[in-house]
């Protein structure tokens, strides 16, 4: 496992989020997500979680402005903007545009992401 080569893999996470065909190619089964709203464990928690954040916003995208790492470590600096027209954690559509900036810390093991650590201001995404 290299530097660039998680860089590659954290950047395509990014690029083709809730691309529910890459997800097994990208993370670990035992994947674990901590975030804001609740942790994830597992790929198939992982694969609901992006799902469903893809249906409540179709046309989410992240704009990755830093990307540096170490060992197996890549920390990456972002910005995720999208429209929710879609149910999201229980509270309906609102149409409305969002930007959240924010920051995730990727653990790696054998080229795959093991573990994440996001962090956001989830009142300016629901």
């Amino acid at each position: 496992m290299t530097v660039p080569t998680n860089k590659a893999t954290a950047r395509s996470y990014f690029e083709k989020f809730a691309d529910l065909t890459v997800a097994d190619a990208i993370f670990c089964p035992e994947v674990q997500f901590h975030y804001p709203l609740g942790d994830l464990d597992g790929l198939d928690d992982v694969k609901r979680y992006l799902a469903a954040v893809r249906l409540a916003f179709p046309d989410i995208r992240f704009a990755v402005h830093a990307l540096f790492g170490e060992g197996d470590l890549i920390a990456a600096r972002w910005t995720l903007t999208g429209t929710q027209t879609g149910e999201l954690r229980g509270r309906p559509a609102t149409g409305k545009p969002v930007a959240v900036p924010g920051n995730t810390i990727f653990r790696f093991r054998a080229d795959r992401i093991l573990e994440m650590w996001i962090t956001f201001d989830p009142a300016r995404l629901l």
